[in-house]
């Protein structure tokens, strides 16, 4: 009987050790994507074309990534945009599943602007890079 405890009373010890060494939950980024992975966007609205934006300021949108699987709740946010016009930057936001928005009413001029996003969760944090363009005209 003696054989038993001491025998239960290793195995609880090695359970006990080895769980400090577990990070909780999962997160799988391998699958990531946009589709599309890019947006055209006007650099001035139209008030005749365009007024409908205008009128209720809705603002440009990607799609929500998708291919990102892990343990809730994940965040996502815009870890960088590359651009000839990196003071801009900050006009860009990052709502909800990854969605990429830019206000009705912004302010960055012509050109290619690369997205790199971060996807993180408890215990895991994941960079990657070139996931969307978004081209102003």
């Amino acid at each position: 009987m003696r054989e038993v405890y001491i025998l239960v009373f290793g195995l609880l010890l090695l359970m006990q050790a080895g769980c400090h060494d577990v990070t909780v939950g999962y997160l799988e980024t391998r699958d990531a994507v946009y589709q599309p992975d890019s947006m055209i966007i006007k650099a001035v609205l139209d008030p005749d074309e365009d007024a409908r934006q205008i009128e209720f300021e809705i603002p440009w949108q990607s799609t929500s990534i998708e291919g990102v699987l892990g343990t809730a709740p994940i965040r996502y946010s815009i870890r960088s945009v590359e651009s000839e016009h990196p003071e801009v930057a900050g006009q860009f936001t990052m709502q909800g599943k990854g969605i990429i928005e830019l206000p009705w009413n912004h302010t960055v001029p012509p050109g290619r602007y690369v997205i790199n996003i971060r996807v993180a969760n408890e215990g895991y944090t994941v960079d990657l890079d070139s996931m969307y363009t978004v081209i102003v005209r």
